[in-house]
């Protein structure tokens, strides 16, 4: 089985559709399949067959991940047996570093020091890249 999107990076408050496709080889169909969240089983009002083996499940607003390794979305079949796996990673990026300076000695090693932002509310991987233009 195949869950998509596998493994999104989510803002707080965004709404997600996921979706499970099982193989013909399973001899399962949508309405033997289910749906946790961090153990708990989802409300089929949530769920949508898109196809004969496939379901989907729609999250609203969703609220920060509880854990740094993210929030787990599972996709079961009916005797509870887990077919596939996707964690979600729900936050707010860190703000942006501030009090940037940056030197050179020999116009060829660049020295930078900078305060980084606030944390926010996250366990969100994030990267920030420094890019430079000599003046000259």
């Amino acid at each position: 089985a195949v869950i998509s999107p596998q493994d999104p990076t989510l803002l707080i408050g965004s709404s997600l559709v996921a979706t499970c496709t099982v193989s013909p080889d399973f001899h399962l169909k949508a309405e033997d399949l289910y749906w946790t969240l961090n153990g708990r089983r989802l409300p089929a009002a949530s769920y949508a067959a898109l196809g004969p083996t496939t379901l989907s499940v729609a999250l609203a607003r969703l609220n920060g991940s509880k854990q740094q390794s993210g929030d787990n979305l599972v996709c079961h079949s009916r005797d509870g047996g887990i077919l596939a796996g996707s964690c979600l990673y729900v936050g707010l990026p860190p703000e942006k570093p501030v009090n940037i300076t940056c030197w050179s000695k020999n116009m060829k090693d660049l020295t930078c020091k900078w305060a980084p932002g606030t944390e926010g509310e996250t366990f969100l991987h994030t990267n920030y890249t420094l890019k430079y233009k000599l003046r000259w």
